[in-house]
């Protein structure tokens, strides 16, 4: 990537002084565009900046660009996001060295599910929940820039959860000439990880070029952490005439095979202590901080698979016997095969944009997207309907194997009712996403333009849960669990057996516009956009809703007066079609950047956000089963941002003040149901307001030698206590309270020295104490890390773009945990993942 000192001729024959980029920093076609023509009036003067691979950009907002120039020196095939982790205000904390087990990213405190993330304009979050996993991203080699937007999206952002921020991440243009790259790393676990990536180079005079592109890598570093990811990708591109018009298609497919892998609850941590935690005196004034000594910690890691999984599994009713019975109830329940966490995922992206005269732009984006993932899990049935209350089975399996003809199922095929059978039970969603984005772009005169944008967003998502067999040695025949029928449970009536079946169909529509321009000075420009959008859900459930359940439901093959005749059905909610939610907000935004100085700059900008509710509303139908609190609102936030920017060339440095109040905020938490009971449902809990300040200083004192530092600083207090909607009670006391799993304080930076044969980098970044629950009782504390990367050249034996790299993982091997998962408070649990060991990964590069 090359960057470049800019200058503009000002008002009264000042110069305006911008640091830029030649790769755009949006996401959508049609904001790269607006974002190219506000420099298309720019004189290089030829000076460069620091090129440290971290910029930040000369927009209102306050949002950061990290480029390949920095991505490859990072650990080939972790997750894009780890790329970002040295942005002021980010924190993203792997589960693993090499990014097959997932990790947690945050942004000023919102959790991922609050921050939109696209791929070459192509929505990433879940259209049902907005989680995003990182493990199921591109592969960095291919990623051409990552642009981090702090508590706002740009005004044609395709989102309906965005209340705090975007990622956008696009990926590499083809080459004009012919070229092949192919990477191959190793590293601890017998990771093994291989690259392949072709460009075409210009196939015809009209300069179409593509590329493809395909990686494998395996690794198990623990028993209970095994790792298989396939990844494919393609690219084809079309230049349209002598201008910047273009039409370009881009495809993506992803495997991901891996035995779930999780943290242990701190409870167990205390277990293995020998409950020597103080969990029972634990308070907001007294937390309970976790730091344990390096002795703790080991003696903790080597006793964790007892907690988490193992590979011992032996399932008694794959041995049928007649007349006897098998009983699975205490067998395999905690086998990491059963536990699988499979995904097929992949999409398709166009980008386009058309000159249709000297004033009017068009551009259009689309995509489809599909999905297939599955959490795992097992449950254990009783052949015999009778036994259906036994310890160890299916709490929910009632009288559905009987299915109400029979008394049940002979489900080894022994010849009797008499066995308990453990049997796979998975969570399986599908998902097919249409989208597209139209822009029309109206340039005033080449100091001001207009723009406006539509969105069309479709997911249809399929949520079921087909039993199957499992093996003796406790393997599910089939990763989801479908196989055509062949080996899947079925009930008397001749059915599948089922833990949920329901269908969501999610739209958005959005209109937006914007204003950029230079009204009255070249030294003051100006944004003002807004946006409306309008969300809605459309669900169906084929299966009875279980009252205080949201994770199954009771899908029977029984008609609707036999279910009602139980006295334990009854009570539960009917199959249900068009059930609507719909949300709906106008979002404006306003922005400015004042060149007050060759070398100075200011800018400030304002946006409302809204994340909509997600689709927990399952756990209930709002006619047998209710809240007794209103359904939760749509969050809705006011994101303020306010800085300066120095740039003279050799330094570049940006100091920020921020504050972002947020109404409606939305935690899953226990509430009341009408006609008694519980149920696990998300509700506003009222408003947080957050704080803080970030900044960042590039130095290049000298030709060879660049130097990065960052810092950020935020505060998130909430401003109410979860009550009991009918009696007041305080049910959680987060009044004045932090949010959890978010540092007040991060820092660190990056030296990098470039030698004609070797360029090699240090980074390091403190993290500061977080938070475990809602209550504030429980801290984990912070910690450090460094990392080492050095990459040195083949040139020497004619090998100009071949170069060997090292990577080593956490330098000092600095024991720390690293993703937490809260609680209400610690004596109802919370948990944590252990942080990454020291890992050393060896790469060659090799390139022609």
């Amino acid at each position: 990537m090359k960057s470049n000192m800019i200058r503009v001729a000002g008002a009264g024959g000042a110069c305006l002084m911008l640091f830029t980029s030649h790769i755009a920093i949006a996401q959508t076609a049609g904001t790269i565009a607006a974002e190219d023509q506000a420099k298309d009036d720019i004189v290089v003067t030829g000076q460069k900046l620091v090129a440290t691979g971290i910029e930040m950009s000369n927009s209102p907002k306050a949002r950061a660009v990290v480029t390949q120039d920095y991505i490859e020196h990072t650990v080939p095939g972790q997750s894009i996001f780890n790329a970002i982790n040295l942005v002021p205000g980010v924190n993203y904390v792997a589960s693993d060295p090499y990014g097959g087990n997932g990790g947690t990213i945050t942004i000023r405190g919102f959790d991922q599910s609050r921050i939109a993330f696209t791929f070459d304009g192509l929505p990433l979050n879940d259209a049902g929940n907005y989680a995003i996993y990182s493990s199921q991203q591109v592969d960095p080699e291919l990623v051409q820039s990552v642009n981090v937007s702090f508590g706002s999206t740009d005004v044609d952002t395709p989102t309906a959860s965005a209340s705090g921020g975007t990622v956008n991440y696009r990926t590499i243009m083809p080459t004009e000439k012919l070229s092949a790259t192919t990477v191959y790393s190793h590293g601890p676990g017998n990771m093994n990880r291989v690259f392949g990536l072709i460009n075409t180079g210009d196939l015809n005079a009209s300069g179409t070029r593509a590329w493809v592109s395909a990686s494998e890598q395996k690794y198990r570093l623990y028993p209970f952490a095994q790792v298989r990811k396939n990844q494919y990708n393609a690219r084809i591109y079309q230049p349209l005439g002598s201008g910047k018009d273009f039409l370009s298609l881009a495809g993506f497919f992803y495997q991901h095979r891996n035995m779930g892998y999780g943290g242990l609850s701190v409870a167990n941590i205390d277990s293995i202590l020998g409950n020597s935690l103080p969990i029972g005196t634990a308070s907001a004034t007294q937390p309970l901080r976790i730091d344990l000594t390096r002795a703790q910690y080991d003696r903790v890691i080597d006793s964790a698979g007892r907690f988490l999984q193992t590979d011992d599994c032996q399932l008694a009713s794959a041995t049928p016997g007649a007349g006897t019975g098998q009983d699975d109830r205490n067998l395999c329940g905690n086998a990491r095969q059963i536990r699988v966490n499979p995904v097929d995922t992949g999409n398709a992206r166009f980008n386009s944009l058309f000159t249709l005269n000297d004033k009017l732009t068009l551009t259009i984006d689309g995509g489809y997207s599909y999905t297939l993932a599955n959490g795992g899990g097992s449950t254990v049935f009783a052949e015999s309907d009778a036994n259906a209350g036994a310890r160890g089975v299916s709490r929910n399996q009632l009288g559905r194997l009987g299915a109400g003809v029979a008394p049940g199922v002979d489900l080894n095929g022994d010849g009797d009712r008499l066995d308990y059978v453990r049997v796979f039970y998975p969570s399986n969603t599908q998902t097919h996403r249409l989208i597209a984005v139209g822009g029309l772009r109206y340039d005033i005169d080449p100091a001001n333009l207009v723009r406006m944008a539509y969105t069309w967003d479709r997911a249809r998502t399929a949520q079921t849960g087909e039993a199957s067999f499992l093996r003796i040695d406790g393997y599910p025949t089939t990763y989801f669990g479908i196989d055509g029928g062949k080996t899947v449970l079925r009930d008397a009536a001749g059915n599948i057996v089922q833990k949920r079946n329901r269908l969501t169909y999610s739209m958005l529509h959005q209109l937006s516009g914007e204003y950029r321009g230079r009204p009255f000075s070249d030294d003051l420009s100006f944004t003002l956009g807004v946006r409306a959008a309008l969300f809605r859900r459309n669900m169906s459930n084929a299966c009875y809703t279980i009252p205080g359940s949201g994770s199954e439901a009771y899908c029977t093959s029984q008609t609707a007066q036999q279910v009602a005749a139980n006295g334990t059905t009854a009570k539960f909610g009917a199959p249900y079609s068009g059930r609507i939610r719909e949300y709906h907000a106008i979002l404006p935004n306003a922005g400015l950047v004042w060149q007050a100085t060759p070398h100075v700059g200011v800018y400030a900008s304002y946006a409302k956000g809204f994340s909509a509710p997600t689709t927990d509303i399952y756990s209930y139908d709002d006619k047998v089963i209710s809240l007794r609190d209103k359904e939760a609102s749509p969050e809705r936030t006011d994101s303020y941002d306010a800085g300066l920017r120095y740039n003279s060339g050799i330094v570049q440095a940006q100091m920020g003040g921020w504050y972002i109040h947020y109404d409606n905020r939305i935690v899953s938490t226990t509430v009341q149901l009408e006609g008694g009971g519980t149920i696990s449902a998300s509700r506003n809990v009222g408003r947080v307001d957050s704080h803080g300040f970030d900044a960042t200083l590039s130095l290049a004192p000298t030709s060879w030698l660049t130097l990065y530092g960052f810092g950020s600083y935020l505060k998130a207090t909430l401003r109410d206590d979860i009550r009991d909607a009918d009696t007041g009670k305080i049910l959680v006391a987060t009044k004045g309270k932090s949010l959890v799993d978010t540092p007040n304080w991060q820092y660190g930076g990056r030296a990098q020295i470039s030698l004609p044969f070797l360029v090699a980098g240090i980074s390091a970044k403190h993290v500061g104490d977080r938070y475990v629950t809602d209550e504030n009782d429980a801290i984990s504390a912070g910690y450090t890390l460094v990392d080492l990367d050095a990459q040195t050249t083949l040139r020497w034996i004619g090998l100009d773009k071949t170069y060997f790299q090292l990577n080593v993982i956490n330098l000092f091997d600095k024991r720390y945990y690293s993703n937490v998962w809260s609680a209400p408070r610690i004596s109802q649990g919370g948990s944590l993942n252990f942080g990454v060991p020291r890992t050393v990964v060896a790469t060659v590069h090799f390139q022609f």
